[in-house]
């Protein structure tokens, strides 16, 4: 009898496809739950009473901590093990902990049950990201793994849609509850219809199921030594800080400063995120894909150091306007160069990682940006405004945000930096795929 490995990698035909389509779901859902918060966070304030201070602790940093420590230890079991079954289990425990959000009754509750949406969700990119890798080929990655990250700006659409407009009807507390029923519906599907493939598929290396698996020390090692790995991973962490901030207090701003309602600033946001975000998710993996087609070496550099430096301008733009159309057009053009980055980032993340270390070098990438990004960016900004209401009042937000807008060019700088070092990480990657092949097609000897 064939090895199941070796029928799947045989299939071919639309299977890989409704594969993509779950994950990019799931992915949505991750955001959408992640998201819904932001939209949330005025309402909340009032509710509970809290400053900005906390404020940004509970829509960054309560999420972001065990999303950010857990991120490397499950990246490392979906390199082991079953990573269908970690996404399974992962999708389960967030949405119920996102639909519970809604019967928290004061401040320490609520932060603990944004805790364990992020203890749920850390267990959903990476291994996601690795199946991906093995379904489809370096020459298809950049756009499949750019049609996953869809996810990032439909599920903020959604999250901002639904949210603004369950938040004006019904209150904050019931739109937590919508937004976590889907999550339990998806994972039946997933866990029922997804097939695990063999590691390597893509690349045609088929793998042994229990091919040994290096120490952390050692396969942290072999990371690193790709010199592009971690320059990626930093530029990946501003290029993600600029959305984490605006997706934070982006809502507030508007709704303190233009006098917008939640449901009215969540229909621009659901507009320029979801519209926006996905022209530059998908656009960014599609322009990669055909400019190497084309015979460019490295294209994804060049896309993610233009399109991470423009961030700052337009961020500027959108929070310094007095006037609310140009600033809405900002906004839309912000969110349009903001998302990016992710496929590309993760294609070529990917691309020059051992082919047993993918889901790892994603929890890696993951970890890093969120305790930067998420877990310090939204509580920094609010600390900022905090300091600033004082002599500014209700526009306190508007001057901490600009000042935050020039960590994009840190962003720059990693990308135009990794750009030395990928063709020749590629070239190392390569070599290890060569020696794994020919480790998997060697004839196994039997004892007698």
């Amino acid at each position: 009898m064939k090895p199941q490995g070796t029928e799947l990698s045989r299939s071919g035909g639309i299977y890989p496809g409704y594969v993509l389509a779950l994950l990019t779901l799931l992915y949505t859902l991750n955001f959408l739950d992640r998201q819904i918060i932001n939209i949330l966070a005025e309402s909340i304030k009032r509710d509970l009473a809290i400053s900005d201070t906390e404020l940004g602790l509970l829509t960054g940093t309560s999420f972001g901590i065990f999303y950010s420590l857990l991120g490397i230890p499950i990246a490392r079991l979906a390199d082991r093990w079953s990573r269908v079954g970690i996404i399974s289990f992962s999708l389960f425990l967030w949405s119920l902990l996102t639909a519970a959000s809604g019967l928290a009754q004061n401040y320490v509750q609520l932060f603990l049950m944004r805790l364990g949406v992020g203890v749920g969700e850390a267990g959903g990119s990476p291994p996601a990201q690795s199946l991906i890798s093995d379904y489809f080929p370096y020459s298809r990655r950049a756009t499949a793994m750019a049609i996953f990250t869809l996810g990032v700006p439909l599920g903020s659409f959604l999250g901002f849609l639904i949210g603004g407009i369950v938040d004006d009807l019904w209150g904050w507390r019931a739109a937590f509850l919508v937004a976590g029923v889907p999550g339990l519906v998806l994972v039946l599907l997933i866990r029922l219809t997804m097939k695990e493939p063999p590691r390597g598929m893509a690349e045609g290396i088929i793998a042994p199921a229990d091919t040994e698996i290096l120490p952390l020390r050692a396969t942290l090692r072999g990371l690193f030594a790709r010199k592009s790995f971690i320059r990626l991973v930093l530029g990946g962490t501003f290029g993600i800080l600029i959305v984490y901030i605006t997706s934070a207090w982006l809502p507030p701003f508007f709704i303190r400063v233009h006098g917008m309602t939640a449901g009215e600033i969540g229909g621009w946001l659901a507009l320029s995120v979801g519209v926006g975000g996905a022209i530059g998710s998908i656009g960014g993996g599609w322009l990669s894909d055909k400019l190497r087609g084309r015979g460019y070496a490295r294209p994804e550099i060049a896309i993610l150091t233009i399109s991470t430096a423009m961030t700052c301008p337009l961020l500027l733009l959108t929070v310094l306007s007095r006037d609310l159309s140009v600033a809405l057009f900002g906004l839309f053009a912000l969110n349009v160069f903001a998302f990016v980055w992710i496929g590309p980032t993760s294609a070529t993340i990917q691309r020059v990682s051992p082919i047993r270390s993918r889901a790892l070098a994603v929890g890696i990438q993951l970890s890093v940006a969120n305790i930067f990004s998420l877990s310090l960016g939204p509580p920094v900004v609010g600390y900022l405004s905090d300091i600033f209401a004082a002599q500014h009042g209700a526009e306190s937000l508007r001057y901490a945000l600009a000042i935050a807008s020039f960590a994009a060019f840190g962003g720059t700088a990693c990308y135009f930096s990794a750009g030395r070092h990928v063709l020749g990480d590629i070239e190392q990657a390569d070599l290890g795929h060569e020696e794994a092949r020919g480790r998997a097609s060697a004839p196994v000897e039997r004892p007698a």
